[in-house]
């Protein structure tokens, strides 16, 4: 009787390690470091510090854990890999922003002093999606920006004389960070901008 009790036991334990070990294992997460070379809301191409490119899907993760980024960002992702038909996708699992793109800080609005009445502030405002305006300045109406990371390229349109023109200006970003943006055209400094606090 004890025998066959024994034998009960052992043959449920071994049933309940069989039915355990058939389940499939958890993705093991991987990790990943390099810079933001594309992103969309389901995607990050990433090209990683060994110079692979790599596309990982962002597509239903937690916004807490994978937070959007910029073109230029430098990141470390942990992905894991998974298998849709036959394909293999990797999946980011959670993403840290280890260096901001300039991208991050050229957006905002840029302001010196007005060089005919310094009491008075001019400059210009660079919405993230590429639009621009002016500020302070009623004969230069900023419209739209965009940067390559070096130069920074503003389309205006140039009111006085009873004329309106466009103008295009490219200029070299000499200084980017939080609180400061200098451009130069031609070697010369034409702006020195504080951000707006």
């Amino acid at each position: 009787m004890k025998t066959r009790k024994s034998m009960y036991v052992l043959l449920t334990v071994g049933l309940a390690v069989g039915v355990l070990s058939c389940k499939p294992a958890a993705p093991v997460s991987e990790s990943v470091a390099g810079q933001v070379a594309d992103a969309t809301m389901n995607n990050i191409m990433l090209i990683t510090d060994a110079g692979d490119t790599l596309n990982i899907s962002t597509m239903d993760t937690d916004p807490a854990k994978v937070p959007g980024v910029l073109v230029n960002d430098a990141v470390e992702i942990f992905y894991s890999k998974e298998k849709v038909g036959d394909n293999e996708i990797l999946k980011a699992d959670s993403l840290t922003i280890t260096a901001h793109s300039p991208f991050f800080y050229i957006a905002g609005t840029w302001l010196e002093p007005n060089p005919i009445n310094a009491a008075e502030m001019q400059g210009v405002t660079l919405e993230q999606g590429g639009t621009a305006s002016s500020v302070g300045m009623a004969t230069l109406l900023f419209q739209k920006w965009t940067f390559d990371g070096k130069e920074l390229t503003l389309t205006s349109q140039s009111i006085g004389n009873k004329q309106t023109f466009e103008v295009i200006d490219t200029l070299v970003v000499e200084k980017l960070d939080a609180d400061s943006l200098i451009l130069s055209k031609a070697g010369d400094v034409v702006w020195r901008f504080g951000r707006k606090k």
